[in-house]
């Protein structure tokens, strides 16, 4: 702080021991024998600079009939006025300071900042530097920029510096900050205060941008806030050592200097987007849809305006941008005070890293507009931890997708151990089910032979009873009176009922083993083929679907169950005419059908046991065996569908029931 004030007032005794008037275009001699120049003094040189305007000069062609345009401090020309007419920042001059200091003192250097945009720069008539190329034309002009630290002739006490300047792409031109005069060894010891101050800003920043982009790329590209990171570190260190030591300018040494300088534009405003946009992965659940978009096409139309405006104006986008990423601090403030309401752990760590990189940020403007000129060196280290904070919530962020990782695949673990105890399970009911398959198929071997032992066994001997029971009673059929010839139709029937039951059981059993090819046919079309066997004489009243739908299913499983209905309401009706009305509808999943009669109606007592084998209400029916229904139902589920029966005493019947389509 004593060093910063004594340098303060020595600057003030300066400019005003000058006397300097901008507006005077004599030749000025500055006079600094009687300030004492210690190890630690720092002396601007700023005042009393001889300025030529479009002229080229070398210190042999200073002469008394060559005048200066004016005598100014050393800032942007574009803001001095000659000839009632301000400056363009295109153009070239040449600037000499004539001096003199105590020839009792340390050995003294002078600092040189870089001039915009090249520059070559003699000292008492000897050529010490010269970077790019300095002409008349933008066409021979080679723009270069480097600032250069000096050591003055300590033999020598008078001293003149000439500087040429040219300028044909930046806004801004010639010396905008002050020469400096002090000890080369405080000279020495700054630049390498500063050198190492560089050197740890783009190493590490470097480093950690490498190290993220490599992890994100080849270990964990789950979170792009990896990516971001890198991206914006690695932008960083790029455009720090690009504008400190411009390395593609020594590597590519006829490259453009405009060219170069979009580079380092273009990936200013990389850095601050990808910044960006890495807080917003990390608090996407509290940003406003819009915002990313906003720097993402923020970013396209700066990138694009640098790219394709000519110069000088692509150069006058920094401070818009400064502006613009301000914005977006205080919006960035703004999600985190609300993140922390909701109480994210990691808001309170990426607040003190914004706090921070905000200071550190104004800091950088302030630098980057010359107002603190030292406070580049403590700005890196500000960057720096800035950057390491960010790491660490990474590394948190990375920490906690990790064990959430390691609990995924605990829990896949312990699925793999339970799925292979199930299909251990499973194996085992594989061979259960496939020793229930064999004995099925031995089940429905024994189903055939009790089928034959039916069908030829039982049903032969009845054939042969009726037979014979025909032949006997023929024989004495004069014999016979009506009892006899009772008791011989009634024996025959019993033999009829016999046959039918046994011929009902096998239906039964075939039915699960009949013709299930499915086929496309007309509803209408089926009933009447039907009817047209029931009915042959067209006695009965039948109503057929108002709309004749086209039905997909097994056609003979459902003729048999529609045969069957209206067979029994044809059957079992009670009127003088039979009147039956079939309806048919189409659902999402299912047909679903109805038979309704007028028949003389079931009590509901018994709507359950219709559908029982051997169920009949009548047992004095001796053609009935009260396998019908049982059938009927058993076909309807074999459909995946439902019947039902909707009937009282005296009004009739409706069979409603459904078929999967």
């Amino acid at each position: 702080m004593k060093f910063i004030l004594s340098s303060v007032l020595l600057l003030f005794s300066l400019n005003s021991s000058f006397g300097f008037v901008e507006a005077n275009n004599d030749p000025v001699r500055i006079d600094i024998q009687n300030i004492s120049i210690d190890s630690n003094s720092e002396i601007n040189l700023n005042s009393g600079w001889e300025f030529y305007w479009n002229k080229l000069l070398e210190p042999t062609q200073f002469n008394a009939d060559i005048k200066p345009d004016s005598i100014i401090s050393l800032h942007n020309w574009t803001g001095f006025i000659l000839n009632n007419k301000k400056l363009s920042s295109f153009g070239y001059a040449t600037y000499r300071l004539k001096f003199s200091i105590p020839i009792e003192r340390p050995n003294l250097s002078v600092f040189i900042p870089p001039a915009y945009s090249s520059s070559k720069t003699w000292i008492n008539g000897k050529l010490i530097s010269e970077f790019g190329k300095v002409a008349t034309t933008q066409a021979k002009t080679m723009h270069r920029r480097y600032p250069q630290t000096i050591p003055l002739d300590i033999h020598e006490s008078e001293f003149e510096i000439v500087i040429q300047v040219a300028n044909f792409y930046h806004n801004k031109a010639g010396l905008d900050k002050p020469l400096v005069l002090a000890s080369s060894t405080h000279m020495k010891s700054k630049n390498r205060k500063k050198i190492m101050a560089d050197m740890l800003f783009i190493g590490c920043l470097g480093f950690i941008g490498f190290f993220f982009l490599l992890f994100y790329f080849f270990y964990w590209n789950k979170d792009k806030a990896i990516l971001l990171l890198g991206i914006a570190c690695v932008c960083l260190s790029y455009m720090a050592i690009s504008s400190r030591y411009a390395p593609l300018a020594e590597i590519f040494r006829n490259a453009s200097w405009a060219f170069l300088t979009r580079i380092e534009y273009v990936s200013l405003f990389c850095a601050g987007t990808a910044a960006s946009l890495f807080f917003n992965q990390i608090f996407k659940k509290f940003t406003h849809a819009p915002y990313p978009k906003i720097l993402i096409y923020g970013f396209y139309i700066l990138s694009f305006l640098v790219i394709v405006l000519p110069a000088p104006y692509f150069t006058q986008f920094v401070f818009p941008f400064l502006v613009y990423m301000i914005v977006n601090i205080l919006y960035v403030f703004f999600i985190i005070a609300t993140s922390i309401k909701e109480k994210r752990h990691d808001s309170v760590l990426l607040l003190v890293s914004v706090l921070l990189g905000t200071i550190v940020f104004f800091l950088h403007i302030f630098v980057f507009l010359g107002k603190l000129e030292n406070a580049i060196i403590y700005v890196n280290f500000g960057y720096v931890l800035v950057f390491l904070l960010l790491s660490m919530l990474l590394m948190v962020r990375f920490s906690t997708s990790f064990k959430q990782l390691e609990r995924a695949k605990e829990l896949a673990v312990s699925q793999r151990r339970e799925i292979s105890t199930k299909s251990n399970e499973l194996s085992k009911m594989n061979l259960e089910l496939k020793e229930n398959l064999r004995q099925l198929e031995s089940y429905n071997a024994e189903l055939d032979s009790f089928n034959h032992i039916v069908s030829h066994d039982l049903k032969a001997p009845l054939v042969a009873m009726h037979t014979l029971i025909t032949f006997i009673e023929e024989d004495l059929s004069l014999e016979l009176d009506e009892t006899s010839k009772s008791h011989f139709d009634l024996l025959k029937g019993r033999i009829s009922k016999m046959d039918a039951l046994i011929n009902g059981l096998l239906e039964y059993s075939k039915v699960a083993k009949g013709d299930k090819v499915k086929e496309l046919f007309s509803l209408n079309s089926l009933l009447k083929e039907i009817v047209d066997i029931l009915d042959f004489g067209n006695t009965n009243t039948i109503l057929f679907p108002d709309e004749d739908i086209q039905v997909y299913a097994s056609k003979i499983e459902l003729e048999h169950v529609f045969q069957n209905l209206i067979s029994n309401a044809i059957k079992y009706c009670d009127k003088e005419k039979v009147i039956i009305e079939i309806s048919a509808l189409i659902t999402d999943e299912k047909y679903v059908f109805s038979v309704k009669d007028n028949g003389p109606g079931i009590d509901q007592k018994y709507h359950s046991k219709i559908f029982e084998m051997f169920g009949q209400l009548d047992k004095d029916d001796e053609t009935s065996t009260g396998i019908g229904l049982t059938i009927v139902q058993k076909i309807v589920k074999e459909n995946y569908g439902e019947i039902t029966v909707d009937s009282e005493k005296g009004k009739g019947t409706n069979f409603k029931f459904t078929w999967k389509i």
